[in-house]
């Protein structure tokens, strides 16, 4: 095994959650997603405490995750302590054990105001646009666009409006209208009114998937109970 370098960091463009079961790393540029094994999970935790020491690795085989992780990309050269701070602890989900529930059928969404079914259709265009347009760097053009929409003042009750309308006409679209495209187009318009709202993007575990959400003073809106499970891949800016 060729010799690791005295420090490592996080590779600048990847986002990482470490759950105690696996380790989820999202490309921030790419939006591509890549999941490691709870070793290796376990190891960027103990470099994140030890700021990126492999010294302090002193565990017999951890030498080959490292190497492993080296080669893969998650992991590069470098002294800056605040690159870990693109590594994340994940809170695992409880077990379900196969026993949760799934609806048969979308639910039902309220209804909201015109006006805001008018900004809802011009956001998701828009945001379904950057995806069409620009698919290769689609992602990272739409976290730019999202990472605009921290202003204004905060309101769960226009918040709420703006993401009914837009999963309401997300439903009548004959594309593919997700949580990202949903969220993303919730931020926008209601940056577009003048309220503010953070765009969350996260994983979970059992099974390990990915979620688009938006909060507003901490608190998310217009999301089912398991929204909890989430660990979002970014500390909130608000």
């Amino acid at each position: 095994m060729t010799a690791l370098p005295p420090h490592l960091v996080p590779a600048p463009q990847l986002r990482l959650i470490c759950f105690p079961s696996a380790c989820v790393a999202l490309d921030a540029e790419t939006g591509a997603v890549r999941l490691f094994s709870g070793e290796a999970a376990e190891v960027i935790s103990c470099l994140e405490g030890a700021g990126g020491v492999v010294s302090a690795l002193s565990v017999p085989g951890r030498g080959r995750t490292v190497a492993a992780l080296v080669n893969a990309g998650v992991l590069t050269e470098g002294e800056d302590p605040r690159a870990w701070g693109r590594v994340r602890p994940g809170v695992s989900s409880s077990p379900s054990w196969g026993t949760r529930e799934s609806p048969a059928a979308l639910a039902p969404v309220p209804r909201s105001s015109l006006p805001w079914y008018a900004l809802g259709a011009c956001a998701l265009s828009l945001v379904v646009s950057v995806g069409v347009l620009g698919r290769t760097r689609a992602f990272a053009r739409t976290r730019r666009l999202v990472g605009r929409t921290a202003t204004g003042s905060p309101d769960r009750a226009a918040a709420e409006a703006a993401a009914y309308a837009v999963r309401r006409i997300g439903r009548l679209l004959p594309l593919r209208v997700a949580c990202w495209e949903e969220a993303a187009a919730t931020s926008v318009a209601l940056r577009w009114a003048g309220y503010r709202a953070v765009f969350r993007h996260g994983a979970a575990t059992d099974p390990v998937r990915l979620h688009a959400w938006i909060e507003v003073g901490g608190r998310p809106i217009a999301e089912s109970d398991d929204i909890i499970d989430y660990t979002p891949f970014e500390e909130s800016r608000e």
